[in-house]
């Protein structure tokens, strides 16, 4: 998907250089402006078309289309310790897509530590 994003506004920016510069080659009085003058021109336009549209293209969405649901766990200790962060044996939310996930865990101790992040299912 990125690529077509991609694609749309490199595509995009070459045709507003040529939205640009051919009309006004074609319509300047005898076409007696110099290229030096309507190509720059045109760059312009067509970078600043490629800045908007690389910018859009340059977007990611979660997977599923929803927000990322960050989690951080930390545990110190000398005896267990059990964190879960996530949904434990749950189903799949129906209709939906699962939410994208940002997690990160630390674990220190003399003793047992089980951390889990994410979907336990």
């Amino acid at each position: 998907m990125a690529a077509v994003r991609w694609v749309v506004a490199v595509v995009a920016s070459v045709a507003a250089f040529f939205a640009v510069a051919v009309p006004w080659a074609v319509l300047s009085s005898g076409g007696h402006d110099p290229w030096e003058v309507i190509g720059p021109v045109g760059g312009v336009v067509a970078a600043g078309v490629l800045a908007a549209l690389g910018w859009w293209a340059s977007q990611t969405t979660p997977a599923g289309g929803g927000p990322e649901r960050a989690v951080r766990q930390s545990a110190r200790a000398e005896g267990n310790i059990k964190q879960t962060a996530g949904n434990v044996g749950a189903v799949r939310r129906a209709g939906r897509w699962p939410m994208r996930e940002n997690i990160r865990q630390k674990g220190r101790g003399g003793g047992d530590v089980d951390q889990v992040g994410g979907d336990r299912a």
